[in-house]
């Protein structure tokens, strides 16, 4: 199990912290998503669903659906559907049958069904419906000012032992030297945002163009 807290000042920078969630995660994961009303719960979510591959603009709260399942257009880990859940709402697991739980959610082990990945709001509300939170991937989000929320997230072993996980606990999201983009922290061209990024930076390393703040000796 890995856990690690990030604080993050804008939009920008949460999608690329989501980003690289979205680059461990596979498919039966469940994402606990907790915080407190207005925290960004559903801006976290757009994030990671695009990153996922969901097409942008498709994902809206489902406070009073309860459950909306968006398709990914590109099958990445055996990703071909995201489950949302909003479980604000609910008062009772007898509340989630006539949404065909059992079609979502596998009934013995409680994780994403088949080609899916879920990400549950307000898991508490129906906690028995779902695996173990050590089985889960767990994300608080607070808010500590106008535009700022701290994250905290946690992966349990299973996911903690994939290629990229390592990667995301130990960077943050940064700012791209070149482009002022935020970088997911999982990134192969970390802290550039792209390879053209990458590229560039290289060129003009290479080509004597970069200035210094002080003149050269000769030694």
């Amino acid at each position: 199990m890995i856990s690690f807290t990030r604080v993050s000042t804008d939009e920008e920078m949460t999608a690329a912290l989501a980003g690289g969630l979205a680059d461990v995660l596979s498919a039966g994961d469940v994402v606990l998503l907790e915080g407190d009303l207005g925290a960004g719960k559903t801006t976290f979510t757009r994030a990671l669903a695009e990153a996922l591959g969901v097409k942008p603009g498709h994902v809206s709260s489902p406070t009073f659906i309860i459950v909306n399942v968006y398709p990914v257009t590109t099958m990445v880990r055996g990703i071909a559907r995201l489950v949302h859940v909003d479980a604000y709402r609910v008062t009772s697991d007898e509340d989630l049958e006539p949404l065909g739980w059992d079609q979502l959610f596998d009934p013995q082990t409680k994780q994403a069904a088949g080609d899916a990945v879920a990400l549950v709001e307000w898991p508490g509300n129906i906690s028995r419906a779902l695996p173990d939170v050590r089985a889960c991937v767990q994300v608080r989000i607070a808010a500590t000012g106008m535009q700022s929320r701290s994250f905290s997230v946690t992966l349990p072993d299973a996911v903690a032992a994939r290629p990229l996980a390592g990667l995301l606990a130990e960077r943050p999201p940064a700012r791209c030297p070149k482009s002022k983009r935020w970088t997911k922290p999982t990134a192969a061209t970390y802290p550039f945002v792209d390879k053209r990024a990458q590229d560039s930076d290289l060129f003009g390393w290479l080509t004597d163009s970069y200035t210094v703040p002080a003149p050269r000796k000769e030694d």
